[in-house]
């Protein structure tokens, strides 16, 4: 099955960036500006990006960080993703961008090695199982007081749109993955402090944040 996924998203590398930008109506790629924006990032910092896709929020996120020398890993499972993200790093002669191929539900970092992590547009991608265990190491990476922000889509007006959007719930497999798209602050509460949602300036997606707990080491209470 892994295998059969991985051969999909680098299949689908090739399409990725007009499929977002036809959900979202969002070619000017503010939403990804906004969820930096929204993250706090700043010179210096080191930033975790999963689910990285092309590498547009990681591109983004890398502006905002490159004063003071600041990082920016854009993670994925796909090496068709990657590469993509490679080619518009080199088209941008950007410093600081590092593609790594890993699962998300396994990352390659120590404890507390990141400032915030962000993630947009994929959570929903992800099986039940190996989001569970992504958010756990989402929290084991992020240094204390960390965010880890995701976007997702709203429920698209325009009927085409939004019926693409419910064959994409259909195809989740199991009730907890569609019920997480309904309600995610749930499920992210049991690993962050401090859930926060708001709607993008578009209307069309939804931020959510936590926080790390200074000294976090169990599930939030």
């Amino acid at each position: 099955m892994g295998r059969i996924r991985r051969f999909y998203y680098d299949l689908f590398s090739h399409f990725y960036d007009g499929i977002i930008d036809l959900h979202s109506r969002d070619k000017s790629a503010a939403l990804r500006d906004y969820l930096v924006r929204s993250s706090g990032i700043g010179p210096g910092d080191c930033v975790l990006d999963i689910c990285t896709g092309t590498g547009s929020v990681a591109l983004r996120a890398a502006l905002a960080v490159r004063e003071g020398r600041g990082k920016v890993v854009a993670l994925d499972f796909s090496l068709g993703m990657l590469r993509k993200t490679a080619k518009k790093v080199r088209q941008r002669d950007l410093e600081g961008v590092f593609p790594v191929q890993a699962d998300v539900s396994d990352l390659p970092f120590p404890d507390g090695s990141f400032d915030c992590v962000t993630c947009s547009h994929a959570m929903y991608e992800l099986t039940a199982m190996a989001r569970e265990k992504g958010l756990g190491e989402i929290r084991r990476v992020l240094k204390d007081g960390g965010r880890f922000l995701m976007m997702e889509h709203e429920v698209p007006e325009r009927p085409f749109i939004r019926f693409l959007y419910k064959v994409r719930l259909l195809t989740m497999g199991s009730g907890q993955n569609r019920e997480f798209a309904k309600d995610e602050t749930a499920e992210l509460g049991e690993h962050f402090s401090d859930i926060r949602k708001s709607s993008s300036p578009t209307g069309r997606s939804r931020l959510l944040s936590g926080k790390k707990i200074v000294g976090y080491s169990g599930n939030v209470p």
